[in-house]
């Protein structure tokens, strides 16, 4: 009965000390390579780097805001109902926003929809966290220099809703 290993063909070479110049007796000190560089002397060739001093270039812009001159994450109107959700619960959680104002009986717990809730959770984050990666959240929610004022009151960078 035989093995796996019965299978696999024994190749020894016909020539041995040929090919490789380091196999041979090792009872026999090989002679030291001496075609190459000298390898206690490195070769340099020292250069002096050319700089050519740059003038930056700036081009002031304006703004893209309202008077307020303030921006706001909400939720997106396109995003599910269940990625609101989720996107809420790591906002409330992990996130570290302030939603006991969305708690029931808190200030701004109604109107009571998930993307009200959201839009408060995410703006609370963002407004702790300033910078544009804060207001993603798995795409369900995008800046706004809009205002959202016309439709709920702002105080203290916060989104009470009525």
């Amino acid at each position: 009965m035989g093995t796996q290993l019965d299978d696999v063909p024994i190749v020894n070479p016909t020539t041995p000390d040929t090919g490789n110049p380091y196999m041979g007796n090792p009872n026999i000190p090989q002679t030291p390579d001496t075609s190459g560089p000298n390898p206690t002397t490195p070769t340099t060739n020292p250069t002096t780097p050319t700089t050519t001093p740059t003038t930056p270039t700036t081009t002031p812009t304006t703004p893209t805001t309202t008077s307020s001159g303030g921006q706001w994450c909400v939720a997106n109107q396109g995003a599910s109902d269940t990625a609101l959700q989720v996107a809420l619960d790591y906002a409330c959680g992990f996130g570290g926003a302030d939603c006991s104002a969305i708690q029931p009986g808190a200030s701004c717990y109604n109107p009571n929809t998930v993307r009200d809730h959201a839009s408060y959770a995410f703006n609370d984050y963002y407004q702790k966290n300033p910078a544009p990666t804060s207001c993603v959240f798995g795409g369900t929610a995008s800046l706004t220099s809009n205002d959202p004022s016309k439709n709920f009151i702002l105080l203290k960078s916060m989104i009470i809703f009525l």
